[in-house]
């Protein structure tokens, strides 16, 4: 049975690095061979199925969640469509693969793993060059599956500047798989006293970013940066006050900023903060919806598909799961929060280092869609389950 458990951990690694490779090479790959794109998917559906199976077998919460589960897939059928709805628990799957394998993907993503962050980077700064010099037959490039309409890679402009995506399916992606390699080759060039490769690693990282027109991700950046050179105390205090506030005004935003005309804007940010959110809530029809949710395939990708008269991205995993599970997904943030605040470790290295990565993901989380964003949702899910599963006492006195 130990063997077992042990090719289970192990199938898990594999898994997050087959479904990484693909979301790096999304363009080149999905072009020529669309179907790749489920291969991971279906690992991560076999994988989850059997956590699901021993923890029934051995009586855990976890058929709470499953039952959970459930009901938001028929609150979301009743509420939108029945292929809607099982599209939007579908995208949950990374993010949940991630969560419930969390405490054997962090052992070995966050260790001894600076070869795979350079090929990654390495690949991303390869792929954002090429598009900018060449350009690529991806970019734009649609494709017909199951009768939906998939882009293969984002064809976007901002500012007149287009919005890079290198290999990768959005300039959003490739933002963020700049930045956690760059993080974590940092802590490793850190470990090993190299200042000045260290810098030119943040300044290319910076170019990079830069390329793909994607701002939060560059002030992100910058804060890692400085927060690498803080103790391990000022950098975790510094990080959970930053979400906590970044938690307080994604609720504050969505329930009580004004819609305004996205004529009147041109920061992407401020479009966030008064028209996606506020539009956002504005799906929840009724008292009920406002307080049970919508249900799954309520907005984001779904609704680009199934309701596109209802389509908003949410940009905010916290607007995203309130219009979905409603005060539930409240409780839980609070809850999750509370952890997060009294989380620590014993090795104020490993500390440092979680929470710097903790910064880059959750921060990325209120500024995009967590839970639609390929590498946010598999990194987040790794950080949240760890979060989740540590023992705290709370002490509210």
């Amino acid at each position: 049975m130990n063997k077992l458990r042990i090719s289970v951990n192990d199938l898990a690694w594999y898994t997050f690095h087959i479904f990484i490779f693909v979301k790096a090479f999304t363009g080149p790959l999905t072009l020529y061979f669309p179907y790749i794109r489920f291969l991971p998917i279906a690992m991560m559906i076999l994988l989850l199925g059997y956590k699901v199976y021993t923890g029934v077998l051995k009586g855990k919460k976890i058929v709470l969640l499953i039952v959970f589960f459930m009901l938001y897939v028929v609150i979301g059928i009743v509420n939108n469509s029945l292929v809607g709805s099982v599209f939007g628990i579908y995208i949950f799957v990374p993010f949940l693969f991630a969560l419930f394998y969390s405490t054997v993907l962090y052992e070995r993503i966050f260790f001894d793993n600076a070869s795979f962050n350079f090929f990654y980077f390495l690949s991303c700064a390869a792929g954002i060059f090429y598009v900018n010099q060449f350009g690529a037959s991806w970019i734009g490039a649609e494709q017909e599956i199951g009768g939906v309409t998939k882009v293969v890679s984002r064809d976007w402009i901002s500012d007149g500047m287009m919005r890079n995506p290198g290999f990768t399916g959005t300039s959003v992606s490739s933002a963020t798989l700049i930045i956690i390699s760059c993080t974590f080759l940092g802590f490793y060039l850190i470990s090993k006293r190299r200042l000045i490769s260290l810098v030119t690693l943040f300044a290319m990282s910076g170019y990079l970013i830069y390329l793909t027109t994607t701002k939060t991700t560059m002030v992100t950046l910058g804060f890692v940066f400085v927060l690498a050179f803080c103790s391990s105390l000022i950098t975790r205090y510094t990080v959970k006050i930053t979400f906590l506030i970044l938690t307080l005004f994604s609720y504050y935003c969505m329930f009580n900023m004004n819609n305004v005309s996205t004529g009147m804007l041109t920061n992407t940010m401020l479009i966030r903060i008064y028209q996606t959110w506020p539009n956002a809530m504005l799906l929840l029809e009724n008292p009920v919806q406002y307080f049970i949710g919508k249900g799954f395939g309520s907005i984001g990708v779904p609704t680009y598909y199934f309701t596109p008269a209802e389509a908003n991205s949410a940009d905010n995993m916290l607007v995203y799961l309130y219009v979905i599970f409603g005060m539930a997904s409240l409780i839980f943030a609070f809850y999750a929060m509370m952890k997060f605040l009294y989380f620590r470790f014993e090795s104020s290295k490993e500390s440092k280092h979680f929470f710097i990565m903790t910064l880059v993901v959750l921060t990325g989380g209120i500024t995009s869609n967590l839970f639609e964003a390929s590498f946010y949702s598999i990194y987040g899910g790794v950080i949240i389950g760890l979060i989740l599963s540590y023992k705290t006492r709370f002490k509210f006195t």
